[in-house]
């Protein structure tokens, strides 16, 4: 499964797969409002040039942000709650921002810096587009996972201390928290009038994977698929149209536009009790930020 990962892979599944004949070419039936975060550079930036290529209104935003778009650092949950205040009735979000902290650090409350902004920030920032009625009903929630999070079992037990802190590491088991909290949230009350969606970009050529993980790159850099491939499925998750069959199971893991499994080997499976920890986590730091 790993090898098709990259451009090459890509490019097959282009040929082959019939989700890639979907006329997202076409004049969108609607414009469709959304909102993406992180999105100065890479997956974010190219998926967001896309949708707007299309004819959608896409507002970005990024902890380094020009105008037009909106200046977030995810870690830091108060101004996300303030943002959701700010933001126009949208039709997607998509949850793309990411980023792997050389050394271990936390944010205001405490919390890792990775999950504090990709899954804690993420889920507060979704969390209060729905209850503030500012994410229309049928509307779509999409997680930017990553590849890696096959080779990680998530665990809770670096949230506030790490003493052996690796960013890599750290990232994989994000990204599989990310996974796991896109099937649980499918299964929310909250949640049950949207459709929450996870998906990973294959390998791709991007600032953050050149600057995190340089040897990868070096290694890998003549097959990475270009920024527009990664975000491929993020935009075909976003944009294609609600009457296409096979409808978009909501929890479910999607990868060049095609239904997925999430596991590769069963010693990456969590436990029951892992996967209400993370919830309760959530639930418990994002408290005095929760609509």
């Amino acid at each position: 499964m790993l090898w098709y990962f990259d451009r090459p892979g890509f490019e097959r599944h282009q040929r082959l797969r019939a989700a890639f004949s979907d006329p997202l070419h076409c004049a969108p039936e609607r414009v469709l409002h959304g909102f993406v975060t992180g999105s100065s550079s890479g997956l974010g930036r190219a998926a967001v040039t896309r949708l707007r290529e299309l004819g959608h209104h896409v507002t970005g935003c990024a902890r380094r942000a020009a105008a037009p778009d909106i200046c977030l650092d995810l870690a830091d949950w108060r101004a996300v709650a303030e943002t959701v205040e700010r933001l126009d009735v949208l039709d997607f979000v998509a949850l793309n921002a990411g980023g792997m902290p050389s050394a271990f650090a936390t944010n205001a409350e405490g919390i890792e810096l990775q999950f504090a902004s990709q899954v804690f920030g993420h889920f507060l920032l979704v969390h209060n587009l729905v209850r503030s009625g500012r994410l229309r009903p049928g509307g779509r929630i999409i997680w930017m996972s990553s590849g890696g999070m096959y080779l990680a079992r998530l665990h809770l037990r670096h949230l506030k201390r790490n003493p052996r802190y690796d960013k890599v590491t750290t990232y994989a088991n994000v990204k599989r928290a990310q996974v796991v909290l896109n099937e649980a949230m499918a299964g929310m009350p909250l949640f049950a009038d949207f459709g929450c969606y996870g998906m990973h970009p294959g390998w791709a050529e991007t600032p953050g994977v050149r600057d995190a993980i340089p040897t990868f790159h070096r290694l890998t850099t003549s097959l990475l698929r270009n920024a527009e491939q990664g975000a491929d499925t993020l935009v075909w998750l976003a944009a294609r149209k609600e009457d296409l069959a096979p409808p978009l199971e909501s929890g479910a893991f999607y990868f060049d536009r095609e239904r997925t499994r999430t596991h590769l080997t069963p010693l990456t499976w969590e436990s029951r009790g892992v996967r209400e920890g993370l919830i309760q986590a959530l639930r418990e730091h994002l408290a005095p930020y929760l609509l």
